[in-house]
Formats: C-alpha cells, structure tokens, sequence
C-alpha cells in the first residue's frame, strides 16, 4: 500500500508509556547493578585481604616452612594501623580500576568508592600458646613429607606410662632406700660401740669388725655427688653457646590477637607429628648440625635452659632416669641379679650379724648397679649407639665385679649392642613425655632467636598475624537511576554496601 502524503503522530498516552517502560527498565537495570557492586565489594575485600596476607615473611618461610605477615612492617613494634593502611591501600586500587592512571574511555559499571576499612579482627602466632603454628607445622608434615609411619610414631608412646611408672618407682626405692642406710648405719655404729663397751668392761681390747675393701657402694656414692653430664661426656666437647631468654615468647607474656584459632588438627597422632617436624626443623647434639644462636635447639625445647651446656645437662638427667627406672625393672624381674647381689650384700655385711643392715644394702646394691648400667646406657646413646628401653641378659652391659670399678668402664668407652632405640629416638620418648604446649611455645623461643641473629633484629613472634578479619565500606554511585528518580519521586543517591571478609594461613 502506498502510505506517502500520510502524516505520523505519536499520542500523549504513548509517550507516557514509553517513558514508564524505560523508567522501569533502568530500575531494574539499577538494581541489578547494585546487587553486582555488592558482589563485586565483596570479590575486592576478600581480594585485599589475600593481597594483604601475601606479604608474609620470607625468612621464616624458607627456614621453617611457616607463614605469617609481620605486624612490624620493619618498624620494630606491633602497628594494627599501618596493615590497615596497607589493607586499604589493596583495596583502593582494586575498587577503582583507574587510580592513578589516565583512562577516561574506561566503563566501570559499578562506581564503588571506598568509605572505610579496618582490621576488625586478627590472630598471631603466639595465640593460645603457638596454636597456629602447630597448625600449620603439623599441615605442611602432612602435605610435604613422603611418608609419615603413624604405626611406628605410635611405638614411641605405648611404654610411655610404663617407662613414667618405673621412674617414679626407683626414686622412691632410692629415696626409701638412703632412709633405711642411715638407720643401718646407725644401728651398726651402736653395735660397734656396744662392742667396745663389753671389751673396756671385760678389760680386753675390742677386736672390731672390717668392713671388706671392694665395696662398690662407695664408688658409686661418689658418681652420685658428680655432674651426670660430666660423667657421661668425660673430654667431648660441649657447645658453650648462651642466649638471653628473657624476652622469649615462652618466658613472658605475649600479645594476644582477638579471633579465634580454627583447630583442625589435634589429638596424640598429630602431637606425634609436631613432633617429627621439632625433630627435622631444628638441630640436635647427636646430628652434628649447628645453629646461629643454639647448637642444641632439641634440647633446649625440651629444657628451656639459657645455654647448650646446661640443656644438655637436663636431657642427660632425663635419659638417666629413663634408664635407672628401666634397669631397676629389669634388676626386680631376674632372679640371677637378687642371688648375686645378696650374696654380695652377705659378705659386706654379715661380719656385723645385723640381718636388716644386710638386707639394706642388698636393696641398695640393686639401685647401685641399675644406676652404673644407666650411666653406661646414657653413654653409649652420646656415642651414637643403641640401647633398647627393656633390658634382657643378652643386652645388659655392667657386671657385678665391673661395678666398683664403673669408672674404669665409663672411660674405656662403652660400646652399644646395635639393639634398641638411638639417641634420636629417645628425644621423641623425652618430647611425648613432655607438654606439647611448652615445646610450641620453645620452638617460637628459637624460631625467633634464628631469625634475629640471621638479620630480621626486629623479629618477634608475637607480632607474626597468621589471621584477619576485614570489615569494608563501599558507597555505590547510581548509574541508571536518573530517570526511575525523576519519575517515581525516589531517591537517586549512592547505595551504601558493607561487607566482611576473613582469611588465615
């Protein structure tokens, strides 16, 4: 059909309706946008805190395989104020694209402007007494080691109470035993003196009784009075290195964050896991490695003692005692040991005719002997032998007759039978005999010490943050809200969007 000459013309209804379609498009064009900006907010505040967080320390990565983001930046003291500065700084650049740069052909969408920022939350590695770092030690031996035998980590806990047992068994023999010598010795000065009383009265001479010459109780109550460590290392050589410990995380107070710490991992497994990772991060006296402030870090964490002489001084006693209480169980099970050293306690001590003092120094000579084959043990575990945690006769090394003379033994170097557990092995009995929570905090002890002597001076543990929690505020600028505004008679300002984000190492 031809339509020229005709006139077109739209009516007032029309228009009005076109307009009220459009205002209801942009509405819900706006709408959606806002919703997107929140998204968006949401993507740029969890976006600024893995930025934030990316800025961990590097040392403590590569020497301990830890992470965390020091809260010094440099300064050498804590400032939430600057990482919030920090925070802010990530995010302003991720919410406008086109900071500091000239791009005025650029669309963004969603005109986010940040309001505020804050660190409304964080943790430190030092919470809860090293949580976190436990966290994540037992995390990385779990991710990165090849294989980790949890059956034979479990073999070092089983005898555990029975090893505890037997210990506090031999120290209240010992104990019982030294009350029960004094009352002997004096029942036998009263006989002695009872003697010469009836000799005097008789007008004779008193012909006393001597006490045999090869008593080997004297030599080991000279071992007694000395240093056990001295005993054991005779001429090695010792490390004399010494540390103040008097600003250590385990000796004072540390700061403490306000979030709480996820516990993935706990429980005897994982303790036994933190544990294999103490034993491959720092260094020990039977490996041969060397730290810059301890050479026995292992010991140290075990002891928490100022220098390496005396942290091994504390292991030393410890293994000793593990030893005395073992040798005294196997002493009271094999019969062949009571016959001899009855027979022993009889010739000592019958010229006196005092069944009691006999049977005293039997039990005494029982402890005597389970002490000099302890020290015998402890010597050949620094020697780099073995020796198993239940003694049999095949592996038991310390005659009767080679008692008295013990300190010959020890000097001519005592040699291990091959059998049993090692030097190392009997650290991770000494660590699962001991608090978990005591050696977390010990490790951050050296930790930081290391990492301070190595170059970080203003390095402390508890200003390590392994966790924030991040509060933001945005204000969305409108778009498409013009025409909807003008229409509908609604506001057109900026939507204002709040959001939270937290992240952890």
């Amino acid at each position: 059909m031809d339509r020229q000459g005709y006139k077109g013309s739209i009516t007032v209804f029309l228009s009005l309706a076109c307009i009220l379609f459009l205002s209801l498009i942009c509405a819900a064009v706006e709408s959606a946008r806002v919703q997107g900006a929140k998204a968006q907010a949401a993507n740029i505040t969890g976006m600024g805190s893995f930025s934030l967080l990316g800025e961990f320390e590097k040392e403590l990565l590569e020497k301990y395989d830890l992470f965390s983001l020091n809260g010094t930046y440099g300064n050498g003291s804590f400032q939430i104020d600057k990482v919030n500065e920090r925070l802010q700084d990530y995010i302003s650049y991720n919410a406008n694209p086109r900071k500091d740069l000239f791009s005025a052909g650029c669309f963004d969408p969603w005109r986010l402007e940040l309001e505020d920022s804050e660190i409304s939350g964080y943790a430190l590695l030092t919470d809860e007494q090293g949580e976190s770092f436990y966290q994540q030690a037992v995390a990385y031996m779990k991710e990165n080691t090849v294989a980790i035998a949890a059956e034979k980590l479990m073999e070092y806990t089983k005898d555990t109470k029975e090893i505890e047992n037997w210990e506090e068994k031999y120290k209240e023999s010992l104990r019982n035993n030294d009350t029960q010598v004094s009352q002997a010795e004096n029942s036998k000065q009263e006989k002695l003196d009872t003697m010469e009383s009836e000799a005097e009265a008789a007008g004779t001479v008193a012909v006393l009784p001597e006490e045999p010459e090869n008593n080997p109780l004297k030599e080991i109550a000279k071992l007694r009075k000395k240093s056990a460590l001295e005993i054991v290392t005779w001429d090695k050589a010792i490390s004399q290195k010494k540390i103040n410990v008097r600003n250590f995380p385990s000796k004072n107070r540390p700061r403490k964050g306000n979030l709480p710490i996820e516990k993935k991992y706990g429980g005897l497994l994982n303790d036994l896991i933190f544990r294999e990772y103490l034993l491959s991060h720092f260094s020990g006296y039977a490996d041969g490695k060397s730290g810059k402030v301890l050479d026995y870090q292992i010991e140290y964490i075990l002891g928490g003692k100022s220098s390496d002489e005396k942290n091994l001084k504390y292991v030393v006693n410890r293994l000793l005692l593990i030893r005395e209480g073992m040798n005294f169980l196997y002493c009271q099970q094999d019969p062949a040991i009571s016959q001899k050293t009855n027979a022993l306690a009889v010739t000592l001590t019958g010229i006196f005719g005092l069944p009691f003092l006999t049977e005293v120094t039997n039990q005494a000579l029982i402890l005597a002997w389970a002490y000099g084959e302890s020290l015998i043990d402890v010597r050949i575990l620094l020697d780099g032998g073995r020796v198993p945690i239940f003694k049999d006769a095949t592996t038991w090394s310390l005659s009767l007759e080679n008692l008295g003379r013990i300190t010959e033994v020890l000097q001519e170097g005592a040699k291990g039978s091959g059998q049993g557990l090692d030097y190392s092995d009997y650290l991770r009995v000494l660590l699962n005999l001991g608090s978990v929570k005591k050696q977390r905090m010990r490790a951050l002890d050296m930790i930081q010490a290391e990492l301070q002597e190595d170059g970080s001076t203003g390095f402390k543990a508890e200003n390590c943050i392994v966790a924030v929690e991040v509060r933001t505020k945005f204000h969305c600028n409108p778009v498409f809200a013009g025409l909807p505004a003008a229409i509908f008679r609604v506001s057109s300002g900026a939507v204002g969007i709040e959001q939270k984000s937290s992240m952890a190492y």
